[in-house]
């Protein structure tokens, strides 16, 4: 072994902590480093070699740890400073003057988990995303259009808000404005965690579709199918009171029943995939149907920000006379994301 690596080998064992967790593959692989988290089927796992590293759970054998970590069962129950062993007899949490617990690894729902998961506060997370487009020469066009969403999870309940505003102008004539400002409130079953009931409210101007104001309001059930990183899935069926306020012509008013899937996923390493559609069906007018479906997939920079391509389609069966029913924009877009 030449003096350089060998120099290098000794500063790596330096760096070890005194203490430090295992994970053993089942290829056979060793890593020694710090237990940071498991959760919805990902281990992150600190090494002084290459920092946090994902891993898929169904690649891992085992893993024992030396400093007490939180672990979550499937059913609910927590245990804190508790540290993993793993036993000829099979894996235990153990910890001083207290008996161990025994447990197959598929039972542990999370290691670590985020305080909201153990129903300490709420987790605030979402994005904002902007584009704009600036064509000068035989035609100046400008176009500028700006999402955001913010969502405050608990584990009992949720509190969801969304705006979205856009506005276009061809040679200094504006052609597009509309705006869209949403507020949703889920509280989820405690018999079945991942079933919620919940409520919305909507405002929804377009200038140039002659809609002063279009308010949808109303009550729905929903259903939670997953909530992890490699996919997020969840839909959601309802009825609604919509209002419809338009400068031309009459005002209209009916009730509905609503649905809404909403989809993401980083099963594409570096990338997220998402889809959306929210629907709206008028009782009174079938063919009246309302359907916004987006979908799109994004690219995480540095430090939050992001980048997506994405595309919106927005389709109103009951748009007044000399306005298309279909709407759709393409568009890039550069966000931050907490």
């Amino acid at each position: 072994m030449k003096k350089n690596q060998l120099l290098v080998l000794i500063l790596a064992l330096l760096s070890l902590p005194a203490t430090a967790d295992e994970m053993i593959m089942k290829n056979g692989s060793r890593l020694v480093g710090t237990l940071i988290s498991a959760q919805d089927g990902k281990i992150v796992f600190n090494t002084p070699f290459a920092g946090d590293i994902s891993v898929t759970s169904v690649n891992v054998l085992e893993v024992t740890t030396d400093l007490p970590v939180v672990l979550k069962l499937k059913d609910g129950v927590v245990y804190k400073d508790r540290q993993i062993v793993v036993t000829d007899e099979g894996t235990s949490a153990v910890a001083q003057g207290k008996n161990p617990v025994h447990f197959r690894p598929g039972e542990i729902a999370s290691v670590n988990p985020e305080p909201w998961r153990l129903g300490e506060g709420y987790k605030w997370f979402g994005a904002i995303d902007t584009s704009a487009v600036l064509e000068r020469g035989n035609t100046d066009t400008d176009e500028y259009d700006a999402t955001a969403k913010s969502v405050w999870r608990s584990l009992v309940d949720r509190y969801t808000l969304r705006g979205m505003y856009e506005v276009d102008k061809t040679n200094g004539d504006k052609n597009k404005n509309q705006w869209r400002v949403r507020g949703k409130y889920d509280r989820f079953s405690d018999q079945d965690p991942d079933n919620y009931i919940g409520g919305q409210l909507v405002f929804f101007h377009d200038e140039f579709a002659d809609l002063d104001l279009r308010t949808t309001l109303g009550p729905y059930i929903g259903r939670q199918f997953f909530e992890s990183g490699l996919l997020t899935l969840s839909g959601e069926v309802g009825v609604v009171y919509v209002d419809e306020q338009f400068d031309v012509a009459d005002d209209n008013d009916f009730y509905g029943a609503n649905w809404e899937l909403d989809v993401t996923s980083d099963v594409i390493p570096r990338l997220e995939l998402y889809a959306e559609q929210v629907g709206v069906v008028n009782f009174d007018e079938i063919d009246g149907v309302l359907v916004d479906t987006t979908v799109g997939v994004r690219f995480p920079l540095i430090y939050g920000f992001q980048t997506s391509i994405e595309a919106l389609f927005e389709y109103d069966g009951g748009a007044v006379d000399d306005v298309d029913e279909l709407d759709e924009t393409y568009s890039f877009k550069l966000g931050y994301t907490w």
